[in-house]
C-alpha cells in the first residue's frame, strides 16, 4: 500500500516508479524461470525469439507475458573438404 501511494505523488511529479520497476523486474525473472522450466519439460536446450508482453487486468493490477519457442540446438559441424 504505501508503494503505491509514493508512486501516486511520484506519478504528479513524473520520474521512474523505482518500486514497480522492481516489480516489474522480479516478475520477468519469474516468468522467464517458468518458461525454462516449460522448455526443459519438452527436453528442449534452447529457447529462441523470446518476447515479453504486458496488459493491464484491472486498476493497479497488470500481468506480464514471457514467451518464445522451445528447441533443440544442434551445433554446426565444420563442412568436409
Amino acid at each position: 500500500m504505501g508503494r503505491d501511494i509514493a508512486a501516486s505523488l511520484k506519478n504528479l511529479v513524473g520520474g521512474e516508479l523505482s518500486g514497480y520497476t522492481e516489480l516489474l523486474v522480479e516478475s520477468r525473472r519469474e516468468a522467464v524461470a517458468r518458461m525454462i522450466a516449460q522448455a526443459e519439460e519438452l527436453h528442449a536446450n534452447a529457447i529462441v525469439n523470446v518476447r515479453f508482453a504486458t496488459s493491464s487486468i484491472t486498476a493497479g493490477a497488470a500481468e506480464l507475458y514471457a514467451y518464445g519457442t522451445a528447441v533443440v540446438a544442434v551445433p554446426d559441424t565444420p563442412a568436409e573438404a
